[in-house]
């Protein structure tokens, strides 16, 4: 991925975003094998289902990466 690229946290039950795009705080890290991003849940509600979104650009085009990374904060 581009190194401008970042993520988001959407909540699939309000379709809210819980972490939104931000070109600072969720900008994805790189290593010499990928791109990677830590992410904390303790703020995050229990049996509730989540969606992570990649921002990037793509041939000059910025480009919102849905590829259905859905996960469950369980008790």
């Amino acid at each position: 991925l581009p190194e401008d690229s970042c993520y988001a946290v959407k909540d699939l039950d309000t379709n809210e975003y819980i972490i939104d795009f931000d070109s600072t705080y969720t900008k994805l890290s790189v290593d010499d094998v990928s791109s990677y991003f830590t992410l904390y849940m303790d703020g995050l509600q229990p049996e509730r289902y989540y969606e992570i979104l990649v921002k990037t650009t793509v041939a000059g085009s910025t480009v919102i990466m849905s590829n259905k990374y859905y996960f469950k904060i369980v008790n």
